[in-house]
């Protein structure tokens, strides 16, 4: 590194932010997102899968 251009901020921490700090949803956050959004899902397949996902993320709870 150029001791007359040192750099104008530190590194870059961001990967060892929690995701919710990065804008990401927690697993619980996401269950509930589903939990509107499932009742409005009419495709029985799409439906289902959905339902798989939102039952495992209660499961990391």
């Amino acid at each position: 590194m150029d001791k007359l251009n040192p750099p104008n901020s530190t590194v870059c921490s961001l990967d060892e932010a929690p995701d919710a700090w990065r804008g990401y949803f927690s697993p619980a956050e996401l269950a509930a997102e589903l939990d509107k959004l499932l009742p409005r899902v009419r495709d029985d397949a799409l439906h289902a899968k959905l339902k798989a996902i939102r039952d495992s993320l209660m499961d990391k709870d």
